[in-house]
C-alpha cells in the first residue's frame, strides 16, 4: 500500500485550519514528532544520516521552514504552499519491516534524491509495518511537488519491484482490477472511527443520502460516476474471462487450473457497492431500491449480489516530475 496524507483541515476544537507559515510550522513539527514517536524512533535524512531525540528533529523542522521562507521569497512558493509531502508505505504484518524499510529507500533515493530533501521512518509498533516518507515540497529547482493518481500507481509499482528484488512477494494491481469500488478511509476519518465516533464527513454523507432519498421517491438517484464505474468493471470482467478462455485451451495443466480460478475470481467482482450505497443500506434507506445495475454482462449479477449478499467484501485476485501546480 501507498498512500499521500493530507493534513486536517480542522483542529481539535472544530475550527478550520487556515494554511500559513505559522499553522504550516506547527504541523510540520507535529508531524516530526508523530513519525519519530516524540523522539524515541530514528528517522532518516535523504543523505542517509539518522536523527533522534525531539531537539534533532525540532531543529530539522525549523530549517526546513527557513527554507520554506527561501522558497517563497524566490517565488517557488506562495503563503498557502504546503511544506512537506507526506506518504506512507505499508506492508503485512509478516513482511520483514526492515526489508520494507530498505526498499523504501532505494525507492526514495531513485524518485527524489538530489530534486528533494526527505527523511524517513520505519513504524513496526502496529498491525502493518509500515515506513512514512517526508519529502519537502519545494524542490532544489524550485518545482513543487504534485503527486496525481498515476503517480501514485508508479509509485506503487516501483515500491513492489524494489520488494520483489529483496525477495519479498509483492503486486502493485490497481484498485479497480482487484474489485474495490471504495476508496481507503482518509487518516483523520479512520482515527475518529476507530474511537468509536462519527465523522463529520460521515454526518455529512449520510445527510446527502437522505437528501437523495427523499428527492427521487425512496431511490439513489444515478449520477455519471456511477455509470462509469459500472461500465469499467464490465471492461474488467472481460479482461479476466478473455484471459481465462485463452488459459484453458493451454495444454500445461497448472494453466488450465489458473483459468478455473481466474473464471471464479471474474465471477464474483459484482458487488458495486460504493460508500453512498452502503450508507443508504446501513441507515434503512432502502439501500435494495439503490443504484440500478448496468447494461450488460454484469447486470443481473449485480442485482443478485445486492439483494442476497448485502455484507460481502470483494475478495483478492488470483494472481495477488509531477506539474508545477499548487497542492
Amino acid at each position: 500500500m501507498v498512500k499521500v496524507t493530507k493534513p486536517a483541515k480542522i483542529d481539535r476544537s472544530g475550527k478550520t485550519i487556515v494554511v500559513n507559515r505559522q499553522s504550516e510550522g506547527v504541523r510540520v513539527t507535529g508531524h516530526f514528532d508523530y513519525i519519530s514517536r516524540n523522539g524515541k524512533l530514528e528517522i532518516e535524512t535523504a543523505d542517509g544520516q539518522t536523527l533522534s531525540g525531539k531537539s534533532a528533529t525540532g531543529q530539522l523542522a525549523a530549517e526546513w521552514l527557513v527554507r520554506h521562507d527561501e522558497d517563497r521569497h524566490n517565488g517557488f512558493a506562495t503563503g498557502r504552499t504546503r511544506i512537506t509531502t507526506n506518504m506512507v508505505f505499508s506492508m503485512p504484518a509478516d513482511v520483514n519491516a526492515e526489508g520494507i524499510k530498505d526498499a523504501v529507500r532505494a525507492l526514495a533515493e531513485d524518485e527524489f534524491g538530489g530534486r528533494h530533501d526527505y527523511v524517513m521512518a520505519l513504524h513496526t509498533d502496529t498491525k502493518h509495518p509500515h515506513v512514512h516518507l517526508t519529502v519537502r515540497t519545494v524542490g532544489h529547482d524550485g518545482i513543487k511537488l504534485n503527486l496525481r493518481k498515476a503517480d501514485l500507481q508508479h509509485l506503487r509499482s516501483q515500491f513492489a519491484q524494489r520488494l520483489r528484488q529483496r525477495g519479498i512477494d509483492a503486486e502493485a494491481t490497481p484498485r479497480h482490477a482487484r474489485g474495490v469500488t471504495r476508496k481507503s478511509q482518509k487518516m483523520p476519518v479512520y482515527k475518529v472511527r476507530q474511537k468509536g465516533q462519527l465523522a463529520r464527513t460521515d454526518e455529512a454523507k449520510r445527510e446527502e443520502a437522505r437528501r437523495d432519498m427523499q428527492a427521487h421517491g425512496g431511490r439513489l438517484p444515478d449520477y455519471p460516476w456511477d455509470n462509469a464505474l459500472m461500465s469499467r468493471r464490465n471492461r474488467v470482467i472481460g479482461t479476466y474471462m478473455k484471459a481465462a478462455t485463452a488459459l484453458a485451451l493451454s495444454d500445461d495443466p497448472e494453466d488450465r487450473a489458473l483459468a478455473r480460478d481466474t473464471q471464479r475470481y471474474a465471477a464474483q467482482l459484482t458487488d458495486l457497492r460504493t460508500e453512498r450505497v452502503q450508507i443508504a443500506s446501513d441507515a434503512r434507506l432502502g439501500c435494495s431500491e439503490g443504484l440500478a445495475p448496468p447494461k450488460g454482462p454484469v447486470r443481473e449479477r449485480v442485482a443478485t449480489d445486492r439483494a442476497k449478499d448485502a455484507d460481502r467484501e470483494p475478495q483478492q485476485g488470483p494472481g495477488n516530475r509531477n506539474k508545477d501546480r499548487e497542492r
